[in-house]
């Protein structure tokens, strides 16, 4: 037998010449590539996950860290705007009722504007039927120019957004989430800071509106005991007067400076609060002659207690700082949807640089102090009262005297928009 010929006659070849097994049909069955692009594309899903995480959590401290609601709604809107650049609105009120334009992002000056001349208060989203709710995303998308907008709740704010994208709807639900869970802490936080502070304005406010009763009862009993006779009753009874007033102002007063009672506004005339709260110092007022212009009736809607103290304050600081025998001025002026008030002595005025100061709580101006001694707080009471009722009050520089300007709403449901 020859070698390498079996005896069934085939042919045998030497193991080293064994021929390897093809592979490519292995090969053609699994792609080895396939699990490496599956790893890959988890790793990016993970990355991405860890990454809208962190973002979460940072937007989360900067809403805590706000302080006020309307901070937290502006972070927010700004949050969304900036990864997307769509445009963002803000509707919110800490209270029940119409809310009020907070916060935009995403849009141009003039279009915030817009939004805020068209929808500067809607109502609270929960009362709304689905053709209202339809309506004001139309009116939002025509603002901003945007054929989508997709609108929501979140506790008291209604966020606009205009896009209907789906990409942004998960950032947009995290957003939510986070507002959600900040803005009742920070509404809270926000209502106990007033409280305290107007705990203690109370407090103060109370020292200072009685300073001037109990002066003038001092006042009265000096003239009579110097004077060993009743020429001066009509001076007791003024004092007697101003100290049955304060009885009667005091509790409502305090009730809203410790928070436990809002302002009680109705629908007054204007014109007998200012003549209320002249009265006194006409009767008082070593010399002073005070005029009061008035159009007649003059009605707004008003807390009566607190802008009579507001007016009295301003009224009594012109006669403190104006000569005797000078003339001051007090006049209403009806503006339509707003009055103006201002009280005009013939003092020394105030100087360019204590304008904005003197309504700064325990400030006294130079003039002030040279006037013997004062709490500073008047000014900065009548400021609070003014913005309280959603106005303003400032100091009129083109006057040679003193000339203190305060404007009201008429209406308390425009002052939002008035005092924007």
């Amino acid at each position: 037998m020859r070698r390498g010929i079996s005896h069934s006659g085939t042919v045998e070849r030497p193991s080293s010449e064994l021929v390897a097994p093809d592979r490519s049909a292995i090969e053609d069955d699994a792609d080895p590539s396939t699990p490496q692009l599956d790893a890959r594309a988890e790793r990016e899903r993970l990355r991405r996950a860890i990454v809208s995480l962190e973002e979460d959590v940072e937007l989360g401290r900067e809403l805590l860290r706000a302080g006020e609601p309307e901070a937290a709604l502006q972070i927010a809107g700004d949050s969304i705007a900036r990864g997307s650049g769509v445009p963002i609105g803000f509707w919110w009120s800490e209270h029940e009722g119409p809310l009020a334009f907070t916060a935009a992002s995403g849009v141009t000056a003039q279009a915030r504007q817009g939004i805020r001349d068209r929808m500067g208060t809607i109502p609270p989203w929960p009362t709304l039927t689905a053709q209202e709710r339809s309506s004001l995303r139309r009116r939002f998308g025509a603002v901003i120019g945007a054929k989508q907008v997709s609108a929501g709740q979140v506790d008291r704010a209604v966020l606009m957004v205009g896009s209907g994208e789906p990409e942004l709807r998960l950032r947009i639900r995290s957003v939510r989430s986070l507002l959600g869970d900040a803005l009742p802490l920070l509404a809270a936080t926000a209502r106990e800071r007033r409280r305290n502070t107007e705990i203690d304005l109370g407090l103060a406010w109370t020292a200072h509106e009685l300073s001037g009763p109990l002066l003038s009862i001092r006042s009265a009993l000096e003239l009579l005991v110097s004077r060993g006779a009743s020429g001066s009753d009509a001076l007791l009874t003024l004092s007697l007067r101003e100290l049955e007033q304060l009885v009667a102002d005091i509790e409502g007063i305090l009730g809203w400076a410790v928070g436990s009672r809002p302002l009680s506004p109705s629908f007054q005339d204007v014109t007998e609060l200012v003549e209320a709260a002249v009265d006194p110092y006409r009767k008082g007022s070593a010399g002073h002659t005070i005029e009061v212009i008035a159009p007649g009736p003059a009605m707004a809607e008003v807390d009566p207690t607190h802008l009579r103290a507001a007016v009295a304050n301003l009224v009594r600081n012109a006669v403190a700082y104006s000569d005797p025998g000078s003339v001051v001025v007090v006049e209403v002026i009806d503006e339509g949807p707003r009055l103006r008030l201002s009280v005009r002595d013939q003092g020394p005025g105030i100087p360019a640089g204590e304008r904005e100061s003197i309504f700064d709580p325990f400030v006294r101006g130079e003039a002030g102090s040279r006037r013997g001694p004062g709490s500073g707080l008047g000014l900065f009471i009548t400021r609070r009262v003014v913005e309280a009722h959603g106005g303003m009050v400032w100091v009129d520089p083109g006057y040679p005297g003193a000339d203190f300007q305060m404007v009201l709403p008429v209406d308390r449901r425009e002052a939002p928009r008035f005092a924007s």
